[in-house]
């Protein structure tokens, strides 16, 4: 059966926080000092079958949108790639120029999925996930492929 994607609504609530306690130990995600539950944040849901496979959430401001999370349960199968197209089509309907997404310095699966994708390395925030750790402790000190996770890289993305 076919993936679906659609705008998620308040009805989705429990799958979203059940998806974003397991991929990222909370609903709430911690950017710049300000904790944010992203389980109530708009954004998109990729069901088949009527299972949750895919989310993105997204921080929307005037004239950019922040990718907050994006998760796919069926790697390179295609669904983080149909739930961004379906955030830059929500972006360009309501004439936002740019996309921006924040990952740590461990994730390279980020980093190359964001660049094929037309986003460029904007800059790093050196020691910004040792500062965030000690807000929230639960953040891992060692991540991805075995790297210190120490600091944030900023991906951008212009639509204009």
């Amino acid at each position: 059966m076919a993936v679906v994607i659609r705008p998620i609504d308040e009805q989705d609530h429990p799958m979203v926080v059940e998806l974003l306690v397991r991929r990222w130990t909370s609903p709430d995600i911690l950017i710049e000092g300000e904790m944010i539950d992203a389980s109530r944040l708009p954004g998109f849901i990729a069901l088949e079958d009527g299972r949750l496979v895919g989310l993105v959430t997204l921080i929307k401001r005037p004239h950019e949108w922040e990718i907050l999370t994006l998760d796919s349960l069926q790697r390179w199968g295609g669904v983080g790639t149909m739930l961004l197209d379906a955030v830059v089509d929500g972006a360009l309907a309501e004439n936002i120029p740019r996309l921006m997404v924040r990952t740590s310095n461990d994730n390279m699966d980020a980093f190359r999925f964001y660049q094929r994708r037309g986003f460029r390395l904007e800059r790093v925030v050196q020691g910004a996930i040792d500062e965030e750790r000690k807000q929230k402790p639960e953040i891992p000190a060692t991540g991805l492929h075995g790297i210190p996770i120490h600091d944030e890289v900023v991906f951008g993305r212009s639509l204009a």
